[in-house]
């Protein structure tokens, strides 16, 4: 029916293999949570560090407005840094619901 070279041949196979070796690899990931676990090796790349972070960075996470925004970075220089993510807290406006949603944004270092 398809007459192919022996070089095509090979590459078909070679395609073909990749995907299954790819669809094998996402079958492991979905199915063992360890697995996830070497593929993110680090739990906070992509959190926003307190203490560091401006105004708009902060708007861009959901639940937090501008208002809550300005009283973040008050907070945070009347006293001096943040030391852990639960001074959140203490700050108006963000309530224990509120921090629950927000607090896997944010890091402190």
């Amino acid at each position: 029916m398809f007459s192919l070279t022996r070089q095509e041949r090979q590459v078909l196979l070679f395609l073909i293999t990749v995907t299954l070796v790819g669809m094998g690899i996402n079958f492991l990931g979905k199915r063992y949570s360890s697995f996830k676990a070497i593929a993110c090796p680090n739990q906070d790349f992509g959190k926003i560090d307190l203490n560091t972070a401006d105004k708009d960075l902060l708007i861009s996470i959901p639940g937090i407005g501008e208002k809550l925004a300005k009283r973040i970075i008050t907070y945070r220089e009347k006293q001096a840094s943040f030391s852990n993510v639960e001074e959140l807290k203490s700050i108006k406006g963000i309530s224990d619901y509120r921090y629950e949603k927000i607090k896997d944004y944010f890091i402190v270092k």
